[in-house]
């Protein structure tokens, strides 16, 4: 077997390893199970801008409200919705735990003012991730992060995910399973519909001897905007830790 072969072949045994039904539980040996489909649904949680305890602010001096903070009667800040682009629609939504840590924050990266990504958090560390990566308005990838991992300075975010599952061709099934070793991930596709990622399928990326794609497989894209911080709009590049 050539070396790219033997990679391939070692990616689907990490793959299925790893990859398990629901939170990651892997399944008893010879029984492993695949989730074939999720929500799609992109939940928004309500941050009630017009309530009496909030906060406006203005970061660029135009006159008009950039932030807006919400707090409770003992002003524990619940929520935050702020503006980036100073478009007058928001782009990114912040909620907060009762210790003041972040525990879910939501995007709306393509200037509509549509939520398109929801990440939740669990002590202020980031867990999940929901994500449009297609503009159509519901959920096609879900990744996973292991909250212990480093996180990137400028991001605050682990550099890739250890887990995604993807709905790649809009037919509201998964059909596409990514998992992390390190720096390289293998990525399985179902292209016989039934639900299991087929092994002839598998690529893997990343690390210093990436095997490619197996033959007839094109890898997926994946150009990630980043945000520095809450007043940082998200833009185009940075890790696997932002967009899909």
């Amino acid at each position: 077997m050539r070396p790219s072969g033997m990679l391939v072949a070692m990616g689907f045994t990490t793959f299925a390893a790893a990859a398990g039904c629901g939170g990651g539980t892997p399944a008893a040996a010879g029984a492993q199970a695949y989730t074939r489909a999720r929500s799609e649904v992109i939940e928004h949680e309500n941050c009630d801008v017009a309530g009496s305890h909030v906060e406006a602010v203005d970061t660029n001096g135009d006159g008009k409200a950039d932030i807006r903070r919400v707090y409770d009667g003992s002003k524990h800040e619940l929520c935050r919705v702020t503006d980036l682009n100073h478009d007058g629609k928001p782009d990114l939504y912040e909620y907060f735990d009762d210790s003041g840590a972040i525990r879910r924050r939501e995007f709306c990266y393509d200037d509509t003012g549509v939520v398109n990504a929801v990440e939740l958090y669990r002590g202020g560390k980031l867990v999940e991730r929901e994500y449009d990566t297609t503009g159509q308005h519901k959920i096609d990838t879900w990744d996973w992060f292991d909250p212990t991992a480093p996180v990137d300075g400028k991001t605050g975010r682990p550099a890739h995910p250890i887990r995604r599952e993807r709905d790649a061709k809009g037919l509201g099934v998964i059909d596409q399973w990514w998992t992390w070793t390190g720096d390289k991930v293998s990525i399985a596709s179902d292209r016989n519909g039934d639900g299991k990622p087929d092994p002839d399928t598998v690529i893997v990326l990343g690390g210093s001897d990436d095997a490619g794609a197996a033959p007839g497989t094109t890898a997926p894209a994946a150009t990630p905007p980043t945000t520095d911080d809450a007043s940082t709009p998200p833009a185009a590049g940075g890790t696997d830790g932002g967009k899909p």
